[in-house]
């Protein structure tokens, strides 16, 4: 048997069903733990665009809101379930009054789909925080977008500054050198050697604010 033309092959065959079946055996018995750490890392993100608004309502500092998830999590945040609206939604509550909400925006990078949290002003024209959470840019060039500063440069900025325009409500912003400081509140810095990425957030914000704009202003929340 070792010795005819079969042996290799049934040999290997056996091999890769034994390997396959342990890693299948494994993906299930830590399935359930992958999908928890995912659901509690998107929470956290979602409290972290509103803790700054719940901190400012309870009186709370914002690092003691976010060491005490989930608890904080389960007192102030709420997801809302709306019909025809087609972004997850959460609102923060403090005291019975809703003080920001937090939106699920989607949008095309250079090299696959960005997904991203923001959370806005009750009236839906301020942006609060931004926080990218999924992206397939390239690292070191488009996957900077993630960095602090240059999510910084949405925090509570004012975007949506034409509310009656039956086009774009949204502010036009022009993208300046990384190396260069913004002159005028419309300026925002690029990420270097990252041109097609950097717009591509930035499209991304006003396509999905326009959106969130226009759908819930009228909504009975």
């Amino acid at each position: 048997m070792k010795d005819s033309f079969w042996f290799p092959i049934v040999f290997m065959l056996i091999m890769v069903i034994f390997f396959a079946g342990i890693l299948a055996v494994m993906y299930r018995t830590s399935e359930s733990k992958i999908q928890d750490y995912q659901i509690d890392t998107y929470q956290r993100t979602v409290l972290k665009t509103l803790a700054a608004k719940i901190s400012e309502a309870s009186g709370q500092s914002r690092a003691e809101i976010l060491a005490n998830y989930p608890m904080s999590y389960e007192r102030y945040v709420q997801e809302l379930f709306l019909d025809g609206f087609e972004r997850r939604v959460f609102q923060a509550i403090v005291a019975g009054e809703v003080v920001a909400y937090c939106f699920e925006i989607k949008g095309n990078g250079l090299w696959g789909t960005m997904q991203a949290l923001v959370s806005t002003s009750t009236d839906f024209r301020t942006i609060l925080v931004f926080d990218i959470v999924d992206q397939k840019e390239t690292p070191g060039l488009g996957a900077r977008i993630q960095e602090e500063w240059f999510l910084q440069q949405f925090y509570n900025r004012l975007f949506v500054s034409n509310p009656e325009s039956p086009t774009d409500v949204t502010q036009n912003y022009e993208f300046i050198a990384e190396t260069q400081s913004p002159e005028t509140d419309q300026q925002l810095r690029r990420i270097t050697g990252a041109t097609i990425t950097s717009d591509s957030v930035l499209k991304m914000l006003k396509h999905e604010l326009n959106y969130i704009y226009n759908n819930m202003r009228t909504k009975e929340l």
